[in-house]
């Protein structure tokens, strides 16, 4: 009795093991799982992320095509030339625990993909190309946990790239391996553009390269940096966007070369205290990546001319972040900001503001002793009142909540760019017609908009302000 029951554990382990998990999205519709069931049981991340006006997901599809992608390169490098078309689409069904329930590629029957009038198929895979995926896919499904586990289930889509394409040649810089060991004159050249090119190793052909001045590894799947990658004396630019990289390992040697770094959507969790060593830097793009602040952050990083944290999931930013008295370029784009610390108010060069897609309530007073901020994107956030304002050139506060017009706006003796779309503004602005150097003006989607006869003073607005060649939208 014991051992049938052993045998039976067995079967139905094995049985349960061999589960098919990836199918064609007509199959998987019309015998798995309907598209309500799969609403249900499955939601969405970008409608969850959308309704809070965030695409923080964008950081887990990343990394999800990532790791497919790597694992299936591994698997067979034929997979890369799969198909002609540019991606295959693909939904991830992931249960709480992060592991794989299904893979479901390619659109339905019914889902027409028109454009300029003619229908395309991005999925038409023959046999053998099906044979291929279904192996490598199957293998990744019953292997692969998603390492940031959910406290229910859910979906993600995966436009999976496959083929190269053609990349452009050009005589300013190598684009290709082969372009690289066919050099023969490699102290002539400054720049490798050697991205997106599957590369699963850091190419050592790099070294050839003395002169190096600029190095774009982005959209790769290299892992290990190596520490000679500072050797190369008059490297300036170093972009390692989109390969996820093992950090622990990677360490930031003093140097006094490197002035442009870009580590976006590269798995970095915390800033490296070994950063603050590269005492030139110019510009970081350190966005796409879910980062921890630490207090000093960025204490040092004194001649730090334009900052990237793009959709780092923070609600918070380190008081250090107002010693960086040289910056002129803030991104804080798509993150969880509630309030804008006055820190920032505190950086006498900044010319750029980028707090948009944020749950930001109000601006800080400081924001009026800015002097040399020309250009502030503010829109999608719960504005509904501003502060004084330094003498802007552009202005962006659209998609927020203003019900009374800012009057704050008609100080702005500069402007040349405003937009305050999608708000609830009854008032029309008739004093914009007295900014004299508008030349593009975004109103639309207010109340005073949403009536059903043309309003006198609106028209009488746009009239005036088209004759003087102002763009009205």
């Amino acid at each position: 009795m014991k051992k049938l029951l052993l045998f039976f554990l067995t079967f139905l382990s094995s049985t349960l093991f061999a589960q098919q998990k990836v199918y064609h999205r007509d199959k998987f519709d019309t015998e798995i799982l309907s598209k309500k069931d799969a609403d249900t049981k499955y939601p969405d991340l970008r409608v969850a992320h959308r309704k809070k006006g965030s695409i923080a997901f964008e950081i887990d599809e990343k990394k999800v095509n990532n790791d497919f992608m790597r694992f299936a390169i591994k698997q067979d490098k034929s997979i890369i030339n799969l198909i002609e078309s540019k991606s295959l689409p693909v939904e991830i069904y992931l249960n709480k625990s992060g592991a794989v329930d299904y893979m479901v590629y390619g659109y339905s029957a019914f889902d027409s993909r028109i454009f300029n009038g003619k229908k395309y198929l991005f999925d038409t895979l023959n046999v053998t190309q099906k044979e291929l995926f279904h192996s490598i896919a199957e293998k990744f499904c019953k292997n692969y946990t998603f390492p940031s586990p959910s406290e229910s289930n859910n979906r993600m889509y995966l436009g999976l790239g496959f083929g190269k394409g053609q990349k452009k040649v050009s005589k300013k810089y190598i684009s290709t391996i082969e372009m690289a060991e066919n050099c023969t004159q490699p102290d002539t050249v400054k720049t490798l553009m050697l991205n997106k090119l599957y590369l699963m190793d850091f190419p050592e052909i790099v070294f050839k390269f003395k002169n190096l001045e600029k190095l774009d590894l982005s959209d790769n799947f290299i892992e290990t940096i190596p520490k000679s990658i500072w050797a190369l004396e008059k490297l300036k630019l170093l972009s390692l966007s989109g390969n996820y990289i093992d950090y622990e390992n990677f360490k930031f040697k003093k140097n006094k070369h490197i002035k442009d770094l870009n580590l976006q959507y590269t798995g970095l969790i915390k800033i490296p205290k070994t950063t603050k060593r590269n005492r030139n830097l110019e510009v970081l793009f350190i966005g796409n990546n879910e980062l921890k602040f630490r207090s000093n952050d960025f204490k040092r990083m004194t001649n730090l001319k334009a900052l990237n944290l793009y959709n780092v999931r923070t609600e918070t930013l380190p008081k250090s972040i107002g010693k960086l008295k040289n910056l002129e370029e803030l991104d804080l784009y798509y993150n969880d900001l509630k309030f804008l610390p006055k820190e920032v108010c505190e950086l006498p060069k900044l010319k750029t503001l980028a707090v948009a897609n944020n749950q930001l309530w109000s601006l800080p007073e400081e924001i009026s002793r800015m002097p040399n901020l020309q250009t502030l994107y503010a829109h999608h956030n719960r504005l509904n009142t501003l502060p004084n304002l330094p003498n802007l050139k552009l202005l962006d506060i659209g998609y927020n909540l203003f019900k009374v017009f800012p009057e704050q706006v008609y100080q702005l003796k500069d402007l040349e760019e405003f937009d305050i779309t999608h708000n609830e503004i009854m008032e029309i602005p008739e004093g914009l017609i007295a900014l004299n150097k508008l030349q593009k003006v975004f109103i639309r989607g207010n109340e005073f908009s949403k009536t059903d006869k043309p309003d006198e003073k609106l028209t009488k607005l746009t009239d005036s302000l088209e004759k003087r060649q102002v763009m009205v939208r």
